[in-house]
């Protein structure tokens, strides 16, 4: 049975072997920061022992589970963080450092350190090390395990080589798995969650987007693996220029800005680096292929200059924290909503100079998911189908893409007039806080055609209607504004007497 998570809380002297007792300043949790861990631990006494941190990009969820592990092994306890990525691994090892914990690392290549009661591994090269006797010794001596992006499939291969005994926490921005996915639910017994994308621009831990979208065609291009490929992406980007319009809305909405753009491949950022460098913007690429020296330049580079755009390959998605970016370019498309939240939230960081960032989508990103600063609803079933996302529109004025119901623009204060279509729905809206009597008293006095609206709107009941009504012809009009099948007034012929009997005497 695992132990209650207060065992890895109040931190206490002690610990075992190679763990650092450097004393030093008290790490100063947030409100929500406190709080995610506080019900972690009432899940885990309750015995709900894997559970998923959800923790939006940007609010710290490397800092959630560095106090943990450093709770844990102040208690003397044996901690294990795995992650996906060489750069989630250097986020969480610069974390780590920061609260003085010495830790080893389970590296490709290299002969793992024993001895220390802190891990930190790549989960490719833990699951290949797996079958070794000195692993799996290592392995059943974990008393707290910790997956960064734990969404993703690939962690479910480690469960299976860890003590059924010990905690597992799950720490992801993005709790979503869909299609033939497996399901978490499978994996783990709850959500942890204390605050979401909207709560935490409120309170000033994030910045406010400020979202531009373009049309761009996609029909050219096939999905692959669930998603839109990135070779038919790059290839129809290019053929259609789609880097004029990034270039030209880029140097109208915010010359001179930090950014990073986001393209499918390798071809198609360094085709966008190169436009941008010919129209005097201050631009450079990265991508995975590219050797570490090198990578390290370019972000240092990146860092140093304010109006730096740099171009990559789906590199700095997640585990690069740059706060002074302004700007993010979805120079692509993707179906992954995951992956949309990671790309536009490399913007969001603030800064004591800055709390907004641009988002510049050239991929129906934003209409196909929705905005990024949406509550959104996560859980352990696999997502259902989108059935769609709120509507929007385009600011006439400065072109920032906006809620429908926005009728003031907050980027350049334009005033929306109301189309007709819209007064209606008001009318729909303002009815639906009659009572049930009112609303048919209203709907009596009505128009065919505004009684198939507040039918549609649920005021009143299509039936209702259907049985007041005096004539066939008023009856087969409703039917249509209703849009029902032309045979449905026959099928249902003998529920309304008050027409006169819609068989025989009607002529069907």
């Amino acid at each position: 049975m695992a132990e209650p998570l207060e065992t890895f809380g109040n931190p206490t002297t002690g610990g075992g072997s190679k763990f650092h007792q450097k004393k030093t300043k008290k790490m100063q949790l947030r409100p929500y920061q406190q709080a995610a861990i506080e019900e972690m631990r009432k899940h885990i006494a309750e015995g709900r022992t894997r559970l998923i941190l959800c923790s939006p990009t940007g609010s710290g969820k490397t800092v959630i589970f560095s106090h943990l592990a450093k709770s844990a092994l102040q208690k003397g306890k044996k901690v294990l963080i795995v992650t996906d990525r060489i750069e989630l691994l250097k986020q969480s090892g610069n974390a780590l450092v920061g609260l003085n914990l010495e830790f080893a690392r389970i590296e490709a290549g290299k002969d793992t350190r024993m001895g220390y009661q802190l891990y930190t591994a790549m989960v490719e090269t833990l699951a290949r090390r797996a079958k070794d006797a000195r692993y799996e010794k290592l392995m059943a001596g974990f008393d707290l395990a910790i997956f960064d992006e734990a969404h993703k499939q690939s962690f479910d291969k480690i469960f299976p080589l860890l003590p059924e005994r010990i905690p597992v926490i799950g720490a992801t921005a993005t709790p979503y798995r869909k299609g033939g996915q497996r399901a978490l639910k499978d994996n783990y017994h709850a959500i942890v969650e204390t605050i979401d994308i909207p709560e935490l621009i409120e309170q000033g831990y994030l910045s406010e987007c400020m979202t531009f979208g373009v049309p761009v065609d996609l029909s050219g291009i096939r999905m692959k693996g669930g998603d839109f490929d990135d070779g038919d992406m790059g290839r129809e980007y290019s053929k259609k220029k789609v880097y004029t319009g990034v270039i030209e809305n880029y140097l109208r909405i915010c010359p001179g800005v930090k950014t990073i753009a986001f393209a499918p491949n390798i071809e198609s950022s360094l085709e966008l680096c190169e436009k941008m460098k010919e129209a005097g913007i201050n631009a450079r690429h990265l991508d995975s292929t590219m050797g570490n020296f090198d990578r390290v330049q370019v972000l240092a580079w990146f860092k140093r200059n304010p109006d730096a755009v740099l171009c990559n390959v789906g590199i700095l998605t997640t585990g690069f924290d740059e706060p002074s970016v302004r700007c993010v370019i979805l120079y692509r498309a993707t179906a992954s909503l995951p992956l949309f939240l990671q790309m536009a939230g490399r913007g969001s960081r603030t800064t004591p100079d800055k709390d907004s960032f641009y988002l510049l989508d050239f991929g129906e990103n934003v209409h196909r998911h929705g905005f990024w600063e949406e509550k959104r609803k996560w859980g352990l079933e696999k997502a259902e189908k989108k059935k769609g996302v709120a509507p929007s529109k385009d600011c006439p004025s400065c072109n920032a893409l906006l809620p429908a119901q926005v009728r003031e623009c907050p980027h350049c204060a334009y005033i929306f007039t109301k189309s007709e279509e819209e007064e209606k729905e008001e009318v729909r809206v303002e009815l639906m806080l009659l009572s049930p009597q009112e609303r048919r008293k209203r709907a009596m006095v009505a128009t065919l055609e505004e009684k198939a609206e507040m039918a549609k709107a649920g005021l009143i009941k299509p039936y209702w209607v259907l049985h007041n009504l005096n004539s066939m012809e008023e009856a087969k009009r409703f039917v249509e504004l209703m849009g029902w099948k032309p045979g449905w007034l026959y099928i249902n012929r003998d529920r309304f007497p008050n027409l006169g009997g819609v068989g025989k005497v009607a002529g069907w």
